[in-house]
């Protein structure tokens, strides 16, 4: 087994503080686990007669392929000692049982055991240079005709297009891991992609950040004002305001924070700030006195929102035939009591294509969801339920005795190819299908979901958002339910009165003390 250690320590240790690295080389004996999407393997490696299990990212592995494999023994607690790869190298064979063992380990589509071992005893160690340099050759082997020689070099050149791109990643000192993300995006392109901006990677591939990349980067050589790697820190931290929960930026805050990141000037930030916003990458809006610095995907999303809303508190729904005062007057006859507030919110759905319901707990909001699905139901209008998390779901379903769906299930989330992208079957083509869409616990809602939820209401459909705004807000970006309320452009129930069952609990009792100062 062939160990070398990184560091210039005179002794050959590594030095103080630095990471020490093996490198070993040997075949792939047996694969016992291997994931096509991300190249992760667990094999069984042979190196200087020794047996050992290696663990890491291994694209496109076979087994009898020979690796040089850098990184570190680790312990495991249930496998024991492994070999952790970072870097994976493959190694053309160079013996003729060798040559045979790689032709014939599936890797060249076209090539089996039998063909493999007629082509070695045609050419024997000359067998690579042949394929590489005058594949045409291969006609000389019996079995080999024209189409099958298209699909061996077919196979052989995008193996070594890969062995060629991952190489030449990982002299960068890029993993082996991420070398394979890098070369699924973009293929034989991914040299030239990185030398000409490196920092494309932190906004094109997930799992990439700003500052993987920025340390490729100045491996590289790039310079520390590089007009590249200034756009993409602005881009790092906006997004990190947008990991706090915010749709914007402050533009003084966003290049004060850049420029201190980066360790650039901060006229260098602003200037850079132009530029992309000519590109359409960002934009800037005055809000409230202050340049607001919006990411594009936010910008589409936010101002999206609030024109669908705006389209839907506006338009005129009319009374669908249905008597309030009989439909209440129903309910109480079925040992159903309802508050004053209870009965505003009622008549206020059936009149209003959008409406808010929202109040504290214990203050009779799912009273008041029920008594409006009913009084829909029985008037012949489909009625969706929905909510943005599997147990907000499953309480509505309880709740109100008929399916409710998450929002995402609701949408026909579909993953894509891109995990930052929300791809969704329903949409402003594909709408749903409903007359009345009711959504529960609307404070945990950001400003993307709700913006791919209205896209799928159609015109005509009544929309009942039901919350507690004193919730905490959302994971993702956005306020939305606390913004609506505050717009005043919807109109509003807030449910205030405390019923008997929730005026027992001291919870219920001192999260509306704190409300109320």
């Amino acid at each position: 087994m062939q160990k070398s250690f990184n560091g210039d320590c005179c002794c050959g240790l590594p030095g103080i503080g630095e990471k020490m690295s093996i490198e070993i080389e040997g075949v792939i004996k047996e694969i016992k686990f291997h994931a096509e999407d991300t190249g992760y393997t667990v094999a069984l490696f042979e190196s200087d007669g020794e047996s050992l299990t290696v663990v890491g990212a291994l694209p496109s592995v076979h087994e009898g392929e020979h690796y040089r494999l850098e990184g570190d023994m680790v312990y495991h607690q249930r496998y024991g000692e492994q070999f952790k790869a970072e870097l994976a190298e493959k190694v053309m064979p160079d013996t003729e049982n060798g040559i045979v063992n790689y032709l014939s380990s599936g890797l060249i589509k076209g090539i089996g055991p039998k063909l493999a071992e007629r082509i070695v005893e045609k050419f024997g160690v000359e067998t690579m240079d042949i394929i590489g340099y005058s594949p045409e050759r291969l006609r000389e082997v019996s079995g080999i005709g024209k189409s099958k020689l298209e699909s061996i070099l077919l196979s052989f050149e995008e193996q070594r297009e890969m062995q060629e791109v991952m190489i030449g990643l990982q002299k960068y000192g890029i993993s082996t891991a991420y070398a394979l993300k890098i070369y699924k995006k973009y293929k034989d392109e991914a040299l030239s992609i990185m030398s000409e901006n490196p920092y494309r990677i932190a906004d094109e591939i997930s799992g990439i950040g700003f500052r993987l990349a920025d340390r490729i980067a100045i491996k590289m050589g790039v310079e520390q004002d590089d007009p590249g790697r200034i756009a993409s820190g602005i881009r790092y931290v906006l997004n990190s305001f947008q990991q706090e929960g915010h749709t914007y930026a402050g533009r003084d805050e966003l290049v004060k924070k850049s420029a201190e990141m980066l360790a650039v000037y901060p006229m260098q930030v602003e200037d850079m700030i132009s530029e992309i916003l000519v590109k359409g990458d960002v934009f800037v809006e005055d809000i409230d006195g202050e340049r607001a610095v919006y990411g594009q995907m936010y910008h589409v999303a936010e101002t999206g929102v609030a024109r669908m809303l705006t389209d839907l508190a506006l338009a005129n729904y009319g009374n669908p035939g249905i008597i309030v005062e009989k439909e209440i007057k129903d309910l109480e006859s079925q040992e159903i009591s309802l508050a004053e507030k209870q009965k505003l919110a009622v008549k206020r759905c059936i009149e209003k294509g959008i409406v808010v319901i929202t109040g504290g707990p214990g203050t009779g909001k799912t009273t008041t969801i029920n008594s409006i699905i009913k009084i829909f139901y029985r008037n012949g209008l489909k009625v969706t339920l929905a909510a943005p998390t599997g147990r907000a779901a499953k309480r509505m379903s309880q709740a109100a005795g008929m399916e409710a769906k998450t929002i995402h299930r609701l949408l026909e989330y579909a993953p894509s190819m891109d995990d930052r992208m929300m791809m969704f079957g329903r949409n402003e083509s594909n709408p749903l299908q409903s007359d009345v869409v009711i959504i529960d616990e609307v404070s945990m809602v950001d400003v993307l979901l709700m913006y791919h939820l209205l896209k799928a209401i159609k015109p005509g459909t009544r929309l009942i958002l039901v919350g507690d705004a004193d919730q905490l807000p959302p994971v993702g970006p956005g306020n939305v339910l606390g913004d609506v309320i505050e717009s005043g452009m919807i109109p509003v129930v807030r449910l205030d009165e405390i019923f008997r069952q929730a005026s027992e609990s001291m919870i219920v009792l001192n999260a509306h003390k704190i409300n109320n100062g």
